[in-house]
């Protein structure tokens, strides 16, 4: 049992960091400039985080912020109107989604370790 809640618990240290990866990446890009590499980087960084944490809810949020970085950072030209607000309202679903992962992300660590002191009360009592 401790073996899985320390798997889990480096799980979601190592999603937390891919996350902030993310973040740095859209940071460092804020005009939502055409560049598939770093597209690249921010896909392959939300797999890893999709089949690292087994949360649906975390995985649909990986998977609104890998299509919605793909929209802001690899769009076609388009009119120019749709051009100055578009990377703006993309760039705020993303941060939107990346929040509510960072949300539930704290929910599950307080869980595993609620599930942490409870089993270690048990095992204590065991003995």
């Amino acid at each position: 049992m401790n073996a899985m809640l320390e798997r889990s618990n480096r799980d979601i240290a190592a999603a937390g960091m891919w996350q902030d990866q993310i973040k740095k990446i859209l940071k460092a890009h804020e005009q939502g400039e055409r560049n598939n590499a770093m597209l690249q980087d921010i896909k392959v960084l939300c797999i890893c985080i999709i089949h690292t944490i087994r949360d649906p809810y975390c995985q649909e949020k990986m998977c609104e912020v890998a299509i919605h970085s793909d929209k802001l950072f690899a769009v076609d030209e388009r009119s120019r109107a749709g051009r100055s607000m578009l990377p703006i309202f993309l760039r705020r679903l993303i941060f939107k989604s990346l929040q509510a992962f960072d949300d539930r992300l704290r929910a599950l660590e307080t869980m595993r370790q609620s599930d942490r002191g409870a089993s270690g009360t048990s095992a204590a009592r065991s003995l």
